[in-house]
């Protein structure tokens, strides 16, 4: 959530009605931060930087759903949502209007889905954003998901570094040769998936290339 009015007491509404919250409280820190989130929610009349372009931004760089909140005006409402916002709530607002709001925006998001993929035990959920293994749920955070869940939508293909920072970092431009910092960063993830899924060969590295799921792997140590 960025800056918005009554930002303590949105925040602890969200909470109360179930959604694990954050709060930042300028347009640079929610650029910084918003691909660790689900959802976004952004009051247009920021200190440091234009609301619209905020939006515009995110919106170019990413399809995570948006709410904004803008004024009375008409024109306000229009712009936010041409900005790439998904749906737009007037201030002052009420906690019931934006939960409603919130709500049917998860709704269409989910519907929207990929469906879920199952090998042998694991299952990936995306319209919950959710890995089990049987009935246990494992803890991922955003990029773990985004990852498992590419590289198990073809576990036939390896996906070269490059790749994997185009399609779950987001970078727009990346070179055949990946810095240092970034393969490891891509290790990192890579590592503490394994350790999460309770294997070292579900994700299998290919020298020199990239990571593939070992989907015949997955299939036989969870038999």
């Amino acid at each position: 959530m960025a800056d918005c009015e009554g930002l303590d007491d949105t925040v602890k509404d969200l909470r109360r009605h179930g959604f694990a919250s954050d709060s930042v409280s300028t347009g640079s820190a929610t650029m910084a931060a918003y691909r660790d989130f689900d959802v976004v929610l952004i009051d247009l009349d920021l200190t440091d930087y234009d609301g619209l372009t905020l939006c515009r931004e995110i919106r170019l760089a990413s399809d995570i759903p948006m709410i904004g909140f803008a004024s009375l005006h008409e024109l306000d409402r229009v712009l936010a949502l041409e900005a790439g916002c998904d749906d737009c709530v007037v201030k002052p607002y009420h906690s019931r209007e934006l939960m409603a709001r919130l709500g049917a925006l998860l709704r269409r998001t989910h519907m929207m889905s990929p469906p879920a993929l199952v090998l042998g035990a694991l299952g990936i959920h995306p319209s919950l954003r959710e890995v089990r293994i049987g009935d246990r749920p494992v803890d991922v955070t955003r990029k773990e998901f985004e990852l498992l869940h590419l590289l198990a939508s073809e576990p036939a293909k390896v996906f070269s570094r490059a790749e994997l920072l185009r399609r779950v970092w987001e970078y727009d431009h990346v070179d055949a040769d990946v810095t240092a910092l970034a393969s490891r960063t891509i290790d990192t993830h890579v590592s503490s998936l394994r350790k999460k899924l309770g294997s070292p060969h579900w994700i299998v590295t290919v020298r020199s290339v990239g990571f593939r799921l070992d989907d015949e792997a997955v299939r036989a140590e969870s038999a």
